[in-house]
């Protein structure tokens, strides 16, 4: 509980940072924020966007998560959210609108100095149930969660009822390893030995080598199993605006959806779907 009262003071300080005018009055600017895995993708997108766009600046602060981003984007603090989840009905009434971005793989992360390269659901669901306490290597595991309200342990519940068994149990346990964000999360699973968790895979091609991406029953995660129906578990990122966006937020996001913009996306672990 202290963490996440602690979250919700740095996430008003953040909103208060997003609500000053933008710095520069020469050129456009489009704020962005939002989920974690998403923004490690929009980053090098921005950077190439804006090489080509001289007179549109993006400016991205340190990653909101989806909810709270959307809630800055209500209150015209950002122009643009990237949520790893679709709008609720009560946000829809406030004029925000949202497409579907495209699809992550929804992987395996475990510390990089774990001595395996893959685990079946049955053995990742007795690591959260606490009945598989040790790596192959004889590393201890410790499971990395995020709040049982995320999506993120919706989506890890889904994978299975026996994970949906096993997400339980871990959260009923005392002294865990708790992620508020995706940056928390994959923080702890690079500085704790014998970290593991299920996250975005773009968190982990963002910083190569920082983490052990793990196969799972068999499948190495990747835009190229996913694209192939190889790797079917996946977190779905959103692109949310207002109904009365900016004309240069449109033009960033046809960007997004373009051959150079879906190839950099695939880079970063991102499949690009497209409206829907």
């Amino acid at each position: 509980m202290a963490s996440f009262v602690k979250a919700a003071f740095v996430v008003m300080a953040v909103l208060a940072t997003l609500a000053s005018p933008p710095s520069s009055s020469a050129a456009e600017t489009i704020r962005i924020n939002g989920t974690g895995a998403g923004l490690v993708v929009v980053k090098p997108l921005a950077a190439a966007f804006q090489k080509e766009n001289r007179g549109i600046v993006i400016e991205m602060e340190k990653s909101l998560g989806s909810s709270a981003a959307i809630k800055a984007l209500s209150r015209n603090a950002l122009d643009l959210a990237i949520s790893g989840r679709p709008l609720k009905p009560a946000e829809i009434a406030e004029g925000l609108v949202q497409q579907q971005w495209g699809q992550a793989p929804f992987a395996v992360l475990a510390n990089r100095h774990v001595r395996a390269s893959g685990v079946n659901l049955h053995e990742l669901a007795a690591m959260y149930a606490g009945s598989n306490a040790k790596w192959p290597g004889g590393e201890t595991v410790r499971v990395v969660l995020r709040p049982n309200e995320d999506v993120d342990t919706k989506l890890t519940r889904a994978m299975s009822l026996e994970m949906d068994r096993g997400v339980s149990a871990a959260q009923a346990r005392k002294d865990m390893l708790v992620g508020i964000t995706d940056n928390e999360g994959f923080e702890l699973v690079k500085k704790t030995e014998g970290a593991v968790a299920v996250m975005s895979l773009s968190l982990a091609l963002f910083e190569p080598n920082s983490v052990n991406v793990l196969k799972l029953d068999g499948v190495q995660p990747s835009v190229a199993t996913l694209a192939s129906g190889k790797y079917r578990f996946v977190k779905e990122m959103q692109l949310v605006t207002r109904k009365d966006a900016p004309a240069a937020v449109a033009k960033f996001i046809k960007f997004l959806e373009s051959k150079k913009g879906r190839a950099l996306s695939a880079k970063y672990g991102l499949l690009v779907t497209g409206a829907k």
